[in-house]
């Protein structure tokens, strides 16, 4: 009885992934814009495509309507839509609206820091925050905390766009840092609180 069981299961859990018309779905970030790629499957059709943007993995908003048929009886069929106007500096989940499907919902951190500006979160640092800046280029970057005397009590260097600040490394305190871009001398002054 309990095989019969499983083995329904199976078909069943079988036949309900074989249902879903999509092959592929992904994002990428690219210059203040979020990429959808998605791939109907060979001998699929839908009746229109919805795109839905939210905050958070359960409110969405339809940011597009796609008419007409999609997908083909006889290839699958790719599929890109470029968001302009993502939400910046919040997590951007996604789903298409498939005629009767939806997709499975996949998100996508949008961070979007102004040139000679810095975004630190969480701030104040308790645990790890991370602090991101512009590094489109991915220069050299360095980082130097000071403390109230001005000696620096921790440094650090990246080619990319954040450091990951640790309050366990310091004690609590407000303290003050520059990050120097060492290809055009750029230097951005900020603060950062650390709490134990």
């Amino acid at each position: 009885m309990i095989q019969k069981i499983l083995i329904l299961f199976l078909c069943l859990s079988g036949l309900l992934r074989s249902q879903t018309i999509l092959d592929e779905f992904s994002i990428d970030y690219s210059q203040g814009n979020v990429l959808l790629a998605w791939t109907i499957k060979s001998g699929s059709v839908c009746n229109g495509i919805q795109i839905y943007r939210g905050t958070d993995s359960l409110s969405f908003q339809l940011i597009e309507n796609i008419d007409g048929v999609c997908g083909d009886l006889a290839s699958s069929v790719s599929y890109t839509f470029t968001d302009n106007e993502p939400i910046n500096n919040k997590t951007n989940y996604y789903k298409l609206g498939l005629g009767s499907q939806e997709s499975e919902v996949i998100g996508i951190e949008v961070i979007s820091i102004p040139s000679n500006s810095y975004l630190l979160r969480p701030n104040p640092v308790s645990g790890k925050s991370d602090l991101y800046f512009d590094n489109s280029n991915n220069h050299e970057v360095h980082l130097r905390i000071f403390d109230d005397f001005g000696s620096v009590i921790f440094k650090d260097q990246t080619n990319s766009n954040r450091f990951i600040l640790d309050s366990t490394h310091v004690s609590s305190g407000m303290y003050y840092f520059t990050l120097e871009n060492k290809q055009n001398n750029n230097v951005i002054n900020g603060r950062v609180l650390f709490q134990d």
